[in-house]
């Protein structure tokens, strides 16, 4: 993979995961430690750019999240390793940034104990990942042990998630990792059924961001144009006929995906008036035309203007 397709890629998952409800799915869906479990959306908040030294802001697959565990503040840091080979340094980078944030927490405060830091690495690439999970299995060990250091992170590595396991999941992060998992066009296009019945619950908005992540991760030549409009359509349904058409044109996949897509949120939408009525309300903040929220909510525009 190119610095160029490492940036897109970087870009992407940093779009998907800085959606606090996906990031959270992705943790709850993939990381088995219990404190996980516990924490909500309301616990968890993207760290400001601010907060954080240009050295770090230059990590463009990292990203972290301030979260409330038992009542206590603490961070949950994520890696996104998108290296065609296996980098044995991982374990050092990760350390090396936890390091510089409890450095930047001590500048502005001294009282009290330093918070905890849950490090995650994502890892996508088509090869095992070999790396020790805890760096203390990279260093030499010629002084006593308790001079060395030890530090482990939590792997997700994609490729060794069972399809059965996603399966299982049906959510929008398992789309994501049912997607990446295929090697070849042919596999994509199977794998499009079973996306579409893993996304049908799934909040419409977070379907725009899934749909962006997809419209970059397949490498489809989406003008600057198109990918601007992408990013400020609020209406799903549009977005995904957007999206459809540009993977046509790529050979990606078959006709069949944009009325399924669609079919499937309107579906959605259907017999629910208050889901109905929301949607209309986000919809509206976002300058949409009464006429397509009419078309995409069933509701007529005399209720929409009420709204």
């Amino acid at each position: 993979m190119n610095q160029d397709e490492t940036r897109q890629h970087d870009s992407a998952y940093k779009y998907l995961f800085k959606n606090k409800r996906i990031f959270l799915q992705l943790l709850s869906s993939f990381v088995h430690e219990e404190f996980v479990q516990k924490i909500t959306t309301d616990d968890l908040e993207l760290v400001d750019k601010s907060f954080v030294s240009q050295e770090l802001l230059e990590r463009e697959a990292d990203l972290l999240y301030k979260v409330m565990i038992d009542g206590k503040e603490g961070y949950i840091y994520i890696l996104i390793e998108f290296q065609s080979t296996v980098d044995k340094s991982i374990p050092v980078r990760m350390f090396q940034y936890i390091l510089l944030l409890y450095d930047l927490i001590y500048k502005q405060s001294k009282r009290g104990l330093l918070p905890n830091v849950f490090p995650v690495l994502l890892y996508n690439g088509r090869k095992d990942w070999t790396v020790p999970l805890n760096l203390n299995q990279l260093i030499e060990k010629s002084i006593p042990e308790k001079y060395i250091p030890s530090f482990e992170y939590y792997p997700i590595i994609e490729k060794d998630i069972p399809n059965e396991v996603l399966e299982r999941l049906h959510n929008l992060v398992a789309a994501v990792v049912y997607l990446e998992k295929q090697d070849n066009e042919q596999k994509v296009k199977q794998a499009v059924e079973k996306v579409i019945e893993f996304v049908k619950d799934e909040d419409i908005l977070d379907i725009k961001a899934l749909t962006v992540w997809v419209s970059q991760m397949l490498k489809s030549e989406v003008s600057e144009e198109i990918l601007d409009k992408i990013n400020e359509i609020s209406e799903a349904k549009s977005m995904l006929t957007v999206l459809a058409d540009k993977i046509k044109e790529n050979g990606r996949i078959e006709g069949k995906l944009e009325g399924k897509l669609e079919g499937k949120l309107e579906g959605k939408l259907e017999g629910r008036l208050e889901e109905k009525r929301e949607v209309a309300v986000r919809m509206k903040a976002q300058k949409m035309p009464l006429e397509l929220i009419e078309k995409i909510t069933g509701l007529s525009i005399e209720q929409i203007s009420k709204l």
